[in-house]
């Protein structure tokens, strides 16, 4: 009897080129991470804004977090969060995000997120790029290795790797570049 062929991946629809204008109300950052080794902390940090240019079936783009708006539901944690031992939102309120020439369609994304002011080599597993009209639409999942970055080492406190869900909507311009 013969085996089945794995079904082919579907065919990603085209994204029109053009500039297209992240709308932070309609874009958030998911996260999880163990707390002490047992527990799951989830919480998420605002989307503040961002651009993507996309030419010939390729994107790149860049975009910033609110690290200082961290919401874990908790607000001693998220003040905890903030402070020099993780976050250090009074130096660096923002988190910065950039993605150079990604091809649409690939399933990945070499980005560089600087967090405190240090950059670090993030791979992010794309879910999704679409447009519907001018709306574009990107899905990615990062285990996020915080090793890189200038805070508290994982001994008896946040877990080394953070799980991050991403969801950007972005409008393209009037002008379409």
């Amino acid at each position: 009897m013969p085996t089945a062929e794995p079904n082919p991946p579907s065919q990603v629809a085209p994204v029109p080129a053009g500039t297209y204008v992240v709308d932070p109300q309609r874009s958030e950052v998911r996260f999880r991470a163990k707390a002490f080794g047992m527990i799951w902390v989830r919480g998420s940090m605002p989307v503040v804004e961002g651009t993507v240019r996309v030419t010939d079936g390729r994107l790149s783009g860049t975009g910033e977090i609110a690290a200082d708006a961290v919401d874990t539901g908790v607000g001693a944690r998220d003040r905890h969060l903030r402070t020099s031992h993780y976050l250090g939102t009074k130096q660096h309120p923002r988190i910065q995000v950039a993605a150079d020439d990604v091809a649409i369609g690939s399933g990945r994304a070499d980005c560089t997120v600087t967090v405190r002011g240090t950059a670090a080599g993030v791979p992010v597993e794309v879910r999704e790029i679409t447009a519907s009209g001018d709306t574009l639409r990107i899905e990615g999942v990062v285990e996020l290795d915080r090793t890189p970055y200038p805070m508290l080492p994982p001994l008896a406190g946040v877990s080394r790797t953070v799980h991050v869900e991403v969801t950007v909507l972005a409008t393209r311009t009037a002008t379409g570049g």
